[in-house]
């Protein structure tokens, strides 16, 4: 399952792209207009992991959008 979030100017490049497959999250940052990977980040996804993921996301974006982004994580394992 693959969704992105075209944040613009709130995230870093525009785009945040999250990937979940066989208990594995990927999060990438991604430039809005080419759409080259600009940062990533994979987890082995467990609940004890909430606080390495939502820092991870602040990293990328702003605290609301990070919170956002991690409902639907949360919601699609």
């Amino acid at each position: 399952m693959k969704k992105q979030f075209k944040i613009g100017e709130y995230a870093i490049g525009g785009i945040i792209a999250v990937t979940i497959a066989n208990n594995t999250c990927t999060i990438e940052a991604k430039d809005y207009n080419t759409k080259e990977t600009l940062n990533g980040y994979n987890f082995k996804f467990n609940k004890t992991q909430k606080l390495e993921i939502i820092y991870c996301l602040e990293d990328l974006t702003t605290s609301y959008y990070a919170d956002n982004i991690y409902n639907y994580i949360k919601t699609n394992f």
